[in-house]
Order: C-alpha cells, then structure tokens, then sequence
C-alpha cells in the first residue's frame, strides 16, 4: 500500500492528482501575461496549505537555522522582478517541446536576503529548496515524500531570486504555490518550487527523484554520456501572430511573437520557405528578465498554403535547433487568399 497522503512536513494533500495547462502562443498577445493565462503544473497534487500555520525552516549549513512565519517574511524587504516563466515540458520526454510559456512580475522576498539573515556557512555550494507537495508520480509509479530541488548557491544569491508571496500584483493562488514558492527567473519552472517549506544548505546536489531522475538532459560526446541538470531556459522563441490557420490576405504582413532565453536574445530570424533561408527580425531589448518583442515584415509570395518558423540566438550565440529539442525551431501554418 502506498503512503498516506501527507508530506514530511506533516501537510495533508488537498488534491492527490497532476495537472498540466498550457496557453497556446497566438494567446499570449500582451507583454504581461494575466495570471489566469500562465500555465499550471503539479506533479503530484496539491498541499492543504495553512498560512497561519506555514513556516519556512532554513537549515544545514548555516550559522543560525530559522522558522520563519508569513507575517515575518512578510516583513522583510518586498522586491518586484519581471520575468518570463518557462516549464521545462515532460521530464520523460526532454526533447518534446511543449511551449509553456508566460511573462509575470512576481514580488516577494529576495532569497539572498534571508540565507543573509541566516549565515551562510563556507563550505556550502548548494541550495535545496522543498515544497510541501508529496504524492505518486504517476508516470513512474514513484512515490515522493516532497518536491525536492536544488539550484547551485552562486545563483540563489542573485538579486532576481525570491520568495515569492505575489503575481501580477496580487496574493499567489494554491495553483501557483500559495502561500510562498521558489522563483528563479533564467532556469527553467521546475526549479522554482511552489508550497515552499524548507531551504537547506549543502555541498553536494540533492539526491532526489525530481534531481537525478527526472529533469536531467543526457547526451553522449566522445562516446560518454553527459548529464546536465535542466537549469538554464536555452534561446527559444514562437510566433503570436498569424495565429495557427489564419487567412491572410495577399498583401504584405506583419509577423509578431516572443522570444526568451537565460540569457539576452541578440537576433531573430524568419522563414517561410522550410528554412531554405531567413531573414533577420527587429528585436526589442530585454528588461529585466522579461521575453523579448520581435517582428518581421513578410510579403508573401503567392496565395496558397504557407508555413512560417522562427528561430532565436542568444548573446553566446546560441540558437534554437532545428529540431529534437524542447525548444526546437517554432512553426506556424497559414494559407493565404487573394490575386
């Protein structure tokens, strides 16, 4: 028989089931993306969260271990950061890509500022962050007594990483990890852990089923296998408008979408001839972590069936593939009518 249902932390599960939503691109027409249109993924369900009774313990390798309470959290320094939101897709199936995508401000508490408070002790390398979510995994059969993730120490301490107690402006609702959760704006969502309970201090990564087998991209160079923790968002991009479908009429048109990666996006580029060649989009500057504008004039060639793609690089010159990657080359299909 399988455990009940309630975390490590004592925290019983309100729902015992995953769930997975998705906004398609042509949605995502304004730079904010509302609340209600940033995708939703839990793995294993959804904790009865208590906020008066939540505390958020910070331990291991550290001066002085905490417990701290909303209101104390609450009290600290409260700092806005805007920033795209990216899911990493199936972790048993890496290369699909699913395109889960959003641009919010989240507001809280940096986490820097409160393992500052704490002490953080020399020999630590990593943070290990755990929700108060537990459950089966259901793909795999595997049970879990948290949410485990870990993120090295050298990026916790950035300015951009909260606790986050709000989005868009308002309290986080239990879908999106109420009362407080991980943000790490430039890696991918799974690392930022929702229903936070506790931060630990270590020297090693953390040795849990969401760290060593699941959410690992594996590649073989020189004939050794690599693994690489799904941290960093690689260069990714999609086209908002046309929309999937979409009749245009035979005159010139105006192609539009995001663009986002870990680091800045210094070009786009767009084909509408199966890649045969492309040619360079206007990119708007990053602020802050946020997605990119691009666009792109296009004239098209004859009325007919068409398929657009685009394709981003990064400032390390990094560009989406092709294909067989999570953020492999985007698509969009349009026929277009006209004389």
């Amino acid at each position: 028989m399988p455990p009940d249902p309630v975390t490590m932390h004592g925290v019983p599960m309100k729902v015992t089931t995953a769930r997975r939503t998705t906004t398609p691109a042509h949605e995502l027409t304004t730079f904010q993306t509302p609340s209600g249109k940033l995708f939703v993924v839990y793995h294993m369900g959804v904790p009865a969260m208590d906020a008066d009774a939540w505390r958020l313990t910070v331990g291991g390798l550290v001066d002085e271990p905490l417990a701290l309470t909303l209101k104390q959290l609450r009290d600290l320094p409260r700092v806005d950061v805007r920033a795209f939101h990216e899911c990493a897709g199936n972790p048993l199936k890496p290369a699909l890509p699913v395109r889960r995508i959003g641009n919010v401000v989240w507001s809280g508490v940096r986490l820097g500022h409160v393992l500052g408070m704490a002490g953080v002790r020399s020999e630590a390398k990593y943070v290990w962050a755990r929700g108060a979510d537990s459950g089966i995994y259901a793909r795999t059969g595997t049970h879990c007594d948290s949410y485990l993730k870990d993120l090295p120490l050298e990026k916790a301490l950035r300015d951009e990483v909260l606790l986050a107690t709000e989005l868009n402006g308002e309290p986080l609702d239990e879908e999106h990890g109420a009362p407080v959760r991980l943000v790490v704006p430039g890696y991918y969502g799974t690392n930022s852990v929702k229903w936070l309970a506790a931060i630990e201090l270590e020297q090693t990564r953390a040795a849990g089923f969401y760290t060593t087998r699941l959410y690992n991209d594996r590649t073989v160079e020189q004939g050794i296998e690599r693994v690489r923790p799904v941290w960093a968002v690689a260069p990714h991009s999609v086209i908002v408008s046309p929309a999937p479908g979409q009749v245009l009429a035979l005159k010139s048109q105006r192609i539009w979408g995001w663009a986002w990666g870990a680091n800045e996006i210094r070009g786009v580029e767009i084909s509408a001839d199966h890649g045969t060649s492309w040619g360079a989009a206007t990119v708007e500057r990053r602020e802050d972590y946020c997605w990119q504008r691009f666009e792109y004039g296009w004239m098209p060639p004859a009325a007919g069936r068409h398929e657009l793609a685009c394709r981003a690089t990064d400032v390390a010159g990094v560009t989406q593939p092709a294909r067989g990657a999570r953020n492999e080359t985007f698509h969009v299909k349009v026929r277009v009518e006209g004389s």
